[in-house]
């Protein structure tokens, strides 16, 4: 009974266990933001100096950019060419004018350097000669007209008569008889017993007229029937041939034009 009594005094005066605080977790420390890297995209302005021999500032030069981006500029009258816009890269750029020799140069830009400068200088292009003015050629002076030959003596001639007394004989291939003349004109009067081949006149034009007969005229390539009351044109250098193709013979008036005549 005593020995239960004390046990419960002692329990009583015995502290209570005292619970462990519970650990937090320590926070993450803070995650550092990455620096921004330099963009790809980053453009500059490139400043040409473009000059000639004397250093003065070329104006209207044509600038072409080719590389990463391209460019067309012109040259102003003074101060640098700009060209804006360029991405790091390589590019080769032409310069052209008219007045001076066309030049490349190959240009290198790194992102994060400075603005690129740089100074040209165009040679001027050797001056073309002008073309010497074309002689003048004085015009020909005019042929002078021939002189006309003195004029032939008037006259009249019955055809009929003529031919009765003058007719061709039966031994006589052609008979050509001169019957009249104005100086420079000529009418003469042909019988054709048998063909009379290649004829022509160099420089007289031929009015033939049948005055009696039936026959063939060949005139150049082409070949005709010719009776009494045919005209036939024969021009100057044309070859023409005469045959007669019935029992009498072919007669022709002939008048020669351009041939010089003198029949008394």
């Amino acid at each position: 009974m005593i020995a239960a009594l004390l046990l419960t005094v002692l329990q009583a005066a015995t502290p209570p266990a005292t619970a462990k605080p519970q650990t937090q977790p320590a926070p993450a420390a803070a995650t550092q933001a990455p620096r921004p890297r330099p963009s790809g995209s980053a453009t500059t302005t490139a400043l040409l100096f473009i000059t000639d021999g004397a250093g003065r500032a070329i104006e209207n030069v044509t600038v072409n950019v080719m590389g990463p981006v391209d460019r067309e500029v012109k040259s102003p009258s003074s101060g640098p060419t700009r060209i804006e816009g360029l991405r790091a890269g390589t590019y080769r750029v032409r310069f052209t004018h008219e007045k001076f020799i066309t030049f490349e140069k190959e240009i290198s830009w790194r992102a994060g350097t400075a603005q690129p400068e740089m100074s040209i200088m165009l040679n001027a292009a050797p001056v073309k000669p002008e073309p010497a003015p074309a002689p003048v050629v004085a015009a020909p002076p005019p042929k002078p007209s021939p002189a006309l030959p003195p004029p032939g003596v008037p006259k009249t001639v019955s055809l009929p008569d003529y031919i009765e007394k003058n007719f061709i004989s039966g031994r006589e291939p052609q008979k050509q008889s001169e019957i009249g003349c104005s100086g420079a004109e000529k009418a003469m009067l042909w019988q054709v017993r048998e063909p009379w081949n290649g004829r022509q006149h160099e420089d007289a034009d031929g009015m033939l007229y049948v005055v009696g007969g039936d026959g063939r005229l060949k005139l150049g390539e082409r070949e005709f029937t010719i009776a009494a009351g045919a005209f036939i044109v024969v021009p100057r250098g044309t070859t023409y041939s005469l045959s007669r193709s019935g029992r009498n013979p072919v007669i022709v008036l002939a008048v020669l034009s351009g041939a010089p005549c003198a029949v008394e």
